[in-house]
């Protein structure tokens, strides 16, 4: 481990947004395929060791595909480190890709052997289509960053404990940020923190555009849809004040066709402080949308068809949060749902 370590503090491959890639593969029309036999096109991280002892200083990322007119297919991840693919490239596609980042002697639940930071995807690049993606997970299966635009996600599975379907984190230290154009489609969350998220900085800047999911299934999903424009370290201190009074800006997010039902407990095993990094006032394990918006960024956000309802309670038991005084003039008419903390009541959209 500590050879590893050692080799990331050295490693000239560029960083991504999170750590030092183990492999940086680059160029044009490049393709990295797989063998379809069981055991085949896997890369093995080994990252057990590291999880077993909460080891999450001088992590590499596995690889960084920084590629144009390029394809991976058919690829397996197994037992990685931490964070997975990063995806800077352009028209990159994207096939039956397989991640196995669960413990074999823990849980959700629990913070021994957790895996942190085993994100399955961060996709930062432009037209980028990644279709049919199997994986457990302890954090983000798919990841949209800063630059991304023209994303097609669909036809997926995450378990284990998955952070969710998400764009961000955005607009960290202030830093102008921009995403645009991404569906998530057709997938099956199973045991997540999160099933759609997007999270921003407090402070941060730039935009957010024309985000969708749609199809989402939500099997023990702590929270189904999760928005904030006020992210923070939570295990570092209270939120800090907002001295630039900005935000990043969000636009156009549509979350439509949600089914399923809720985990009673809102966090796993990456909660290591009080209050845990994922804290939200009030929330109890029945919201089926938690909104944190900031005044007056957020606007034509729509949920459409949302039904999902408490672990073994009906769905008049669903609640949601959401400050109608941080809305925009006229929001709540196409909202699709009455914004406040409390029942969740669906509402017509007015055209």
């Amino acid at each position: 481990m500590t050879d590893v370590q050692a080799k990331v503090t050295t490693n000239p491959n560029p960083p991504s947004s999170y750590a030092i890639p183990w492999i940086y593969i680059q160029g044009n029309k490049v393709q990295l395929i797989g063998a379809t036999t069981k055991d085949g096109g896997a890369f093995h991280g080994y990252g057990v060791p590291w999880w077993n002892i909460n080891m999450r200083t001088l992590r590499p990322q596995l690889a960084t595909f920084n590629v144009t007119n390029g394809a991976i297919a058919n690829i397996k991840v197994i037992k990685p480190i931490a964070w997975g693919f990063n995806i800077p490239g352009a028209n990159v596609t994207i096939r039956n890709h397989f991640v196995d980042a669960a413990p074999k002697n823990g849980t959700r639940d629990l913070t021994p052997s957790f895996p942190f930071n085993t994100d399955g995807f961060n996709l930062a690049g432009q037209n980028i289509h990644l279709d049919g993606y199997y994986g457990h997970n302890g954090d983000d299966c798919v990841s949209v960053v800063n630059g991304a635009n023209g994303i097609v996600a669909k036809n997926g599975y995450c378990g284990f404990s998955s952070h969710g379907l998400s764009i961000g984190s955005l607009g960290r230290n202030g830093a102008v940020h921009r995403v645009s154009n991404v569906l998530f489609e057709n997938w099956t969350m199973e045991g997540a923190v999160y099933g759609a998220r997007f999270k921003s900085w407090t402070g941060g800047r730039g935009l957010a555009e024309n985000v969708t999911w749609r199809d989402i299934r939500n099997i023990n999903v702590s929270t189904p849809i999760f928005v904030t424009q006020n992210y923070y370290d939570q295990d570092k201190g209270p939120r800090p004040n907002n001295t630039n009074q900005t935000s990043t800006h969000v636009n156009n997010l549509k979350f439509i066709n949600f089914d399923g039902f809720i985990n009673p407990n809102p966090t796993d095993g990456t909660c290591i402080s009080n209050p845990c990094w994922n804290y939200v006032q009030g929330g109890d394990g029945t919201q089926a949308i938690i909104f944190d918006l900031y005044n007056g960024t957020a606007t034509n956000l729509q949920a459409i068809n949302v039904h999902v309802k408490p672990y073994k309670k009906q769905y008049k038991d669903t609640t949601v949060i959401c400050d109608p005084t941080t809305l925009v003039p006229g929001e709540q008419d196409t909202l699709g749902f009455l914004c406040q903390r409390g029942p969740f009541v669906e509402t017509r959209i007015k055209p």
